[in-house]
């Protein structure tokens, strides 16, 4: 999908969100279910399979995984698949997180981290990012197993990689191995 398109989406998304004010919903639950069917090949397939009626793909909208999804949520999922973008989902919810930030007055920060973080720790995460970038952030957290320790960050077009394979590696070229 070309970057005109999925930006075109993304409006869309974050215009009916601001309608319903609940753009911080609707951010947060998109990317949610993004990272749900991106994690979950039978359902992406059964999501981007043109030979399933549009109606039958539809019903993911009202299914039991989103009945605390806001409204608007689950009409912005349902203009997605009805439009057959569902392949585009993951791209058009980064691209609504980043406009939401910038309503904000913020950027937003992706953060991946090999186990949970509590409150205290992602607040402390977020200081040290922004002291680091110099700008206000919005921080979104993600468990990824390929993080062994540390932290990996995608502020923009700025990766900052602290992860322990990350230093494991450069450890590696500095000694020759």
């Amino acid at each position: 999908m070309t970057k005109q398109r999925t930006n075109g989406y993304a409006e869309a998304v974050v215009a009916l969100a601001t309608a319903e004010d609940a753009l911080d919903a609707v951010e947060s639950e998109l990317l949610a279910v993004a990272r749900a069917v991106d994690a979950n090949e039978p359902l992406r397939r059964q999501l981007t399979d043109l030979h399933l009626p549009v109606g039958r793909r539809l019903t993911f909208v009202e299914s039991e995984v989103l009945t605390a999804a806001h409204p608007a949520t689950r009409s912005a999922l349902a203009m997605i698949i009805a439009a057959d973008r569902v392949r585009d989902l993951a791209a058009i919810a980064e691209q609504v997180s980043e406009r939401a930030a910038a309503s904000r007055d913020e950027e937003l920060a992706e953060v991946y981290v090999a186990v949970p973080l509590d409150d205290a720790r992602k607040q402390a995460l977020k200081d040290a990012l922004e002291r680091a970038t110099g700008r206000k952030l919005e921080l979104k957290v993600y468990v990824d197993e390929t993080v062994v320790g540390g932290v990996r960050a995608r502020i923009g077009d700025t990766v900052i990689d602290g992860s322990l394979s990350s230093r494991l590696g450069e450890l590696r070229t500095r000694v020759g191995g």
